[in-house]
């Protein structure tokens, strides 16, 4: 009997689960179309400000101001590059890229699986065929 309650609340539980999984899929749904169509006109604004050579718009009212700038974006590090170049620069000490390299990333001494490393998590994940995937807009 009280198998049968744990069974029926763990349905419970689950169809609860999608329909919050469903909800959030929707809102990124939404919020996506949201910001490509902000960065569309993100693209309108940015070329006026250039062609009136403006930098700053002070909105009216509470809307605040919008700024042009220009940053620098460097791509993210990944871990072939930095072991390619700590191989160049220390070409005669391979063991000590390795110590590096774990240390960098977390993993303990005397692993020899470098793949590991992080913190492990358990969670629920889930994953719908492509014809029934939420899509708006």
């Amino acid at each position: 009997m009280a198998d049968a309650e744990a069974t029926n609340q763990v349905r419970e539980s689950l169809r609860q689960w999608i329909a919050a999984d469903d909800e959030i899929r929707a809102l990124q749904a939404q919020i996506k179309a949201i910001r490509d169509r902000k960065n569309a006109l993100s693209g309108q604004v940015l070329e006026y400000m250039r062609g009136q050579n403006i930098d700053n718009l002070v909105l009216e009212g509470p809307g605040g101001t919008i700024a042009r700038q220009q940053r620098t974006v460097r791509p993210a590090l990944r871990r072939d590059q930095i072991r390619t170049q700590l191989l160049l620069q220390f070409a005669d000490q391979p063991h000590r890229v390795a110590e590096a390299l774990r240390a960098i990333e977390g993993i303990p001494e005397g692993t020899e699986d470098m793949s590991v490393g992080g913190t492990v998590r358990e969670l629920l994940t889930r994953r719908m065929p492509r014809s029934q995937q939420i899509r708006l807009g």
